[in-house]
């Protein structure tokens, strides 16, 4: 994993940056993958990345524009959330169930062209493998998108556990602006969804947050 987040990071024009209060928000999850990493190595910006903010098993990249709009606690929210998913290993998690089945039957598909094909095997059966990869790898993202919203679910909600909730609300709703642009809505209608609309994400973190503050000790107790 180390060796993908390292490309990406070479093909964004990423720039490194460090964060000490970064660092130490990992240190409380236990998001140990990152933690490995040299300083410089664990957090980047890049201009180029088309949504806010992404997340490898030991890296995470936001986009430039998205990141200097944050306040410092949003920076941490939007972190805790990030953490969360290396730490229950999300991105590990996913690659065996969604690009191994498709590299397979890619390879399968292609094999086949391979045998029956009696013009250029070569060229013919490498263009068939890429363009049936591609076509298995979105088939497998909508088979599964109901998994990756539980999963975007889940990090919100246990963002909620270590830093501000209004911080986790107000990122959210700083996602509306890319959410809702013109590129981002014409590749939505094509693409599955992973993520549980802002909408609902606010609301879930706004009744979770209702239900800690009804089950806190002072609750019920006048002054």
């Amino acid at each position: 994993m180390h060796v993908v987040s390292s490309v990406m990071v070479r093909l964004l024009r990423a720039q490194p940056f460090e964060s000490e209060p970064l660092d130490q928000l990992a240190e409380k999850i236990h998001a140990t993958s990152i933690l490995k990493r040299d300083k410089l190595k664990r957090y980047f910006k890049s201009a180029l990345l088309p949504v806010s903010c992404l997340a490898y098993s030991d890296a995470i990249v936001f986009n430039s524009n998205f990141y200097d709009a944050l306040l410092p606690q949003e920076v941490l929210a939007v972190g805790a959330h990030e953490f969360n998913h290396m730490k229950m290993s999300h991105v590990t998690k996913r690659l065996p169930r969604t690009v191994l089945p498709a590299l397979i039957l890619a390879a399968s598909f292609g094999y086949f062209c391979w045998v029956n094909t009696h013009a250029d095997k070569g060229l013919f059966t490498a263009l068939t493998a890429i363009l049936s990869f591609l076509l298995f790898e979105v088939a497998s993202i909508y088979v599964n998108a109901g998994w990756f919203r539980a999963q975007e679910t889940q990090c919100d909600l246990s963002a909620l556990e270590f830093v501000d909730g209004e911080a986790v609300i107000s990122v959210l709703a700083k996602l509306r602006p890319l959410r809702t642009s013109k590129w981002m809505n014409g590749l939505s209608k094509i693409l599955p969804h992973t993520h549980p609309s802002i909408d609902q994400r606010i609301k879930n973190a706004q009744e979770a947050m209702n239900r800690k503050s009804n089950q806190s000790p002072l609750a019920g107790h006048e002054n």
